[in-house]
């Protein structure tokens, strides 16, 4: 704020200069009081400074009235009330001017001009009512000369206003005219004549009384053509010159204008300056504001001509009674008529083509006696001997009498579209002879979806003509279980632009209703506009009658039938296929079969479908793999699926055959879980026996002991054996233990039976056969087990049976921990893959709640159980079989629950048997 108001300082210090200079110019001219003149320039000055500058100069205007008046007639106070009327004055004026005649554009235009003039007079009425009362009642001022003295004053600020502010205004604004030679001479004589009459007539060059008033006008005669010939400026600036000259000579006496006192001659004076400036600068803006229209007619009509050229149109106008056409250069290159040759309508005619000459003058004479607008088309022979298509427009006015006055309208060469459109009837006319001997059905619709074409074929079939069929009159052919299904794919497949295909009967001309399907496309212009539609028909009434012996046959089947299209959309299924999977037939048609399989499976199935699309062949599905479906309740049960391709003329299908197996995998399991326990009650048995047998082999040695030992402990007692009895006592007891070490180890060579043989094994195998012997297990337990088996888990080289018996013993272990959680959180995961080293890495993981911390190294130590009932042999025995076969066995518990078993073994490197 404080850098806007000091860069203002000095502007507003220069017009307080000002101000107060003119001021004292203007009070040496005043006569009748001191502070009264009939020439005051300051009104002027503050008038256009405020229009200028703005409001915010009016502290300039205030001080420069204060100091002139303070420093002249009168005391403080009334150089105060001076001042505030001066100041109040120019803000007045600056309003008035501001808000109705359009501030510093006032005169632009000739009603501004007189809006300014207007404001001034009102607004100088401010000044001499609050200087000339102030003066009054300060004894200053005679209240006899009151009146006199208020004309003086408020004709000197009135006319400064209308002299002085113009002046200051115009200069102060940037001026667009490029003055040339010419006009710069123009000047100069101007100049030079508004000198000379000015001297002659205020100069005292002639003697000139106030009779002779009217020759005061003849310098006029300049402003009149200084405001015709130049811009407002240059008016303004010539009535100052022309104001400057008057003055002086008036107080020299001179001109028409001196009376008897200087003050009424300088009155005088300033009302002829008033007359002459309103006319002269309201002549000026209207003479302004003609050039701006002339200015905006030539640029209308430069427009004019270039948008026609550019639209390669030629105007022209005709005046009717006087036979004379003006057209534009386009319209004579158009119609091949040279720059100077007269245009005459009957001249027209000649260059009309002899086949539309009449029709030509036939339409003349029709708008000649209705008026109004016409349109026509018609042809012209060039000099050149050339052909061209014409096209038309114009509109007839007829006077006050009815006859016709003038024509004017436009033409516009149309050739090229002529040519487009004979090749386009041509392109039809081809098209139809090939559309009516196709041997489909063909048709055409429009944008608005009403049909506009059926060709030859459609109409023989259906018996009907073109008129009855156009528009949506094909569809009372539609037999009307398939009407609404028919209007609904086609209405859908127009608002989206897309290809569509369905099918429906149609009523042949016997009456009979055939199947068609229907191919329709979507046609567009070059620019990409929508044209419409076509499409064609072709009969599949024995494809239908086939099909539906084909549902027919696969209803009858007892096994769930689901047809699938390539996309593994369901197409078909029999109401076994909606029995087994729990789904109506209508909810069945239509949904992908990845909804029939489980979801753990469904990311692999659409690799496994496409691979069957390759090479399709008739054959089970998932050879070597259990297979399940899943019903609409989400439960699942295993399956067994015949594929079979079925190839059409829509593609190829897939029939798949699904057997439900729930019953068979149920008594599998029980035969296993039975062959399981008659392996364990066998076990139990021999391990019977062989216990008895042990018993029985070592008794006799152990008794023998016992014996011995007895007997020297007797012998002792009663101190009757000597050291060589008891040496011989010794020997016995040494002699029957190594004997029952002996039958011992001859029991468990026999147990053994030799080295074993190792051989090449396939971890996927063994966790298969691990899953067949403990399914039975987990079914009775309720344990859900899910396998996660590499493709690529490897092979090893070992002992199938004790590499089995140890994933047995894991899996077996992790049942009992889990006994005492219930039914649904009971889960067992068996995952086979290879680590960075391509090592073999099998674990087995429950959800039980895992063993106390800080026992994972010894579990494996013999005879160390975490069960009441257990004998701590089992993952002792395990941990042995893995270190024979080079591998490592460990433990862990996991956050979220249960504990997991980790086998580790090398992968094979060979491909033949060798020994453990």
């Amino acid at each position: 704020m404080q850098s806007r108001a000091f860069s203002g300082l000095p502007i507003i210090g220069l017009l307080t200069l000002v101000y107060f200079i003119a001021g004292k110019f203007g009070l040496m001219l005043a006569s009748l009081h001191a502070s009264a003149s009939p020439v005051w320039p300051p009104t002027g000055i503050a008038l256009a400074a405020l229009l200028v500058l703005g409001y915010r100069a009016w502290p300039a205007i205030f001080v420069g009235a204060f100091l002139v008046n303070a420093s002249t007639a009168g005391n403080v106070a009334t150089s105060l009330a001076v001042a505030s009327g001066n100041t109040l004055e120019a803000m007045c004026g600056a309003w008035l001017v501001n808000r109705f005649a359009g501030g510093t554009t006032a005169f632009g235009r000739p009603q501004g001009v007189f809006k300014f003039a207007l404001a001034a007079v009102v607004s100088t009425i401010i000044s001499p009512a609050f200087g000339v009362t102030s003066l009054a009642l300060a004894g200053f001022a005679d209240w006899a000369n009151y009146g006199a003295i208020w004309l003086t004053w408020w004709l000197g600020d009135a006319t400064s206003d209308l002299l002085i502010a113009p002046l200051i205004i115009l200069w102060s604004i940037a001026s667009k005219r490029r003055w040339n030679r010419r006009e710069a001479v123009e000047v100069g004589i101007l100049l030079l004549l508004l000198f000379v009459l000015s001297e002659a007539v205020f100069g005292g060059w002639l003697t000139i009384s106030a009779k002779n008033y009217p020759i005061a006008f003849s310098c006029g005669a300049i402003v009149i053509w200084t405001a015709f010939r130049f811009t407002q400026r240059e008016t303004a600036t010539g009535i100052f010159i022309l104001s400057a000259i008057a003055i002086w000579g008036t107080l020299h006496g001179f001109g028409p204008f001196a009376e008897k006192t200087e003050n009424q001659s300088l009155l005088a004076l300033q009302y002829w300056t008033a007359v002459v400036t309103i006319t002269a600068m309201a002549l000026s803006a209207g003479m302004a504001e003609r050039g701006r229209a002339e200015e905006a007619l030539r640029e209308s009509e430069a427009r004019t001509n270039l948008a026609a050229n550019a639209a390669n149109l030629g105007l022209w106008l005709w005046n009717i009674p006087g036979d004379e056409l003006w057209v534009t250069e386009k319209w004579r290159k158009l119609f091949g008529f040279a720059d100077s040759e007269p245009v005459k309508f009957d001249r027209l005619l000649q260059v009309v083509h002899p086949g539309d000459r009449e029709r030509m003058k036939q339409l003349v004479q029709h708008m000649f006696e209705h008026g109004g607008e016409y349109e026509s088309e018609y042809r012209i022979t060039r000099p050149d001997g050339s052909t061209r298509w014409i096209l038309g427009h114009g509109s007839v006015e007829l006077d006050e009498r009815g006859k016709p006055a003038f024509a004017r309208g436009v033409s516009r060469d149309i050739t090229k579209r002529k040519i487009a459109e004979e090749e386009l009837r041509e392109s039809e006319a081809r098209f139809r002879t090939v559309a009516d001997s196709a041997p489909v059905l063909i048709w055409m619709s429009g944008p608005d979806k009403l049909c506009t074409f059926f060709n030859k074929g459609w109409l023989d079939f259906t018996g009907r003509t073109m008129e009855q069929e156009l528009g949506k009159g094909w569809t009372e052919g539609v037999h009307a279980d398939d009407l609404d299904h028919c209007l609904e794919v086609y209405g859908n497949s127009f608002n989206a632009r897309q290809p569509f295909t369905m099918e429906y009967r149609l009523r042949r001309n016997d009456g009979e209703y055939r199947w068609l399907l229907d191919n329709g496309t979507p046609r567009f212009a070059s620019d990409g506009a929508f044209l419409g539609y076509i499409g064609s028909c072709i009969g599949i009434t024995e494809r239908k009658l086939a099909e539906e012996k084909f549902r027919l046959v696969i209803d009858a089947a007892p096994n769930a039938m689901i047809m699938v299209d390539s996309a593994g959309v369901i197409s078909f299924a029999n109401a076994p296929a909606a029995t087994v999977f729990g789904y109506s037939l209508s909810e069945l048609i239509g949904r992908h079969i990845e909804t029939l399989i489980p979801e753990r499976f469904r990311d692999r199935h659409a690799g496994y479908r496409k691979g069957f699309l390759s090479q399709p062949s008739s054959r089970a599905m998932g050879a070597g793999r259990d297979l399940f479906g899943r019903r609409k309740d989400g439960s699942e049960f295993p399956v067994e699926v015949g594929l079979n391709p079925i190839h059409t003329t829509e593609g190829l299908f897939v029939l798949a055959s699904v057997i439900d197996i729930t019953a068979r995998k149920q008594a599998e399991l029980e035969h296993e879980r039975q062959n399981i326990e008659l392996v364990r009650v066998g076990r139990v048995a021999v391990m019977g026996e062989l216990a008895a047998s042990l018993a029985h082999e070592v008794n006799n040695p152990i008794g023998a002991i016992v014996a011995n030992a007895s007997a020297g402990e007797r012998l002792l007692a009663a101190g009757k054996i000597g050291t060589e009895e008891m040496a011989e006592l010794l020997a016995d007891i040494v002699a029957d233990g190594r004997r029952a070490g002996e039958i011992v180890q001859g029991i468990r060579t026999m147990v053994r039976k030799g080295k074993a043989r190792r051989s090449l094994v396939q971890i996927n195998d063994t966790i298969d056969s691990l899953l067949r012997i403990v399914r039975a297990e987990a079914l009775g337990r309720n344990v859900t087990v899910t396998t996660e088996v590499d493709s690529d888990a490897g092979q090893v080289w070992g002992d199938p049976v004790q590499l089995l018996q140890v994933f047995l013993n894991l899996a077996m272990n992790a049942f009992e921990a889990m006994t005492a959680l219930p039914s649904n959180a009971l889960c067992l995961v068996i995952r086979a893959d290879r680590n960075e080293n391509g090592d073999v890495l099998v674990r087995v993981r429950d959800s039980g709640n895992g063993f106390p911390s800080g026992l994972a190294e010894q579990l494996f130590e013999p005879f160390f159980s975490t069960k009441a009932e257990g004998t701590g042999m089992g993952l002792a025995i395990a941990r042995g079989i893995i270190e024979a076969h080079g591998g490592t066995i460990s433990a862990e518990n996991f956050d979220g629950g249960g504990a997991c078993f980790t086998v580790r073994l090398p992968q094979a490197k060979e491909d033949n048997s060798q020994a453990a």
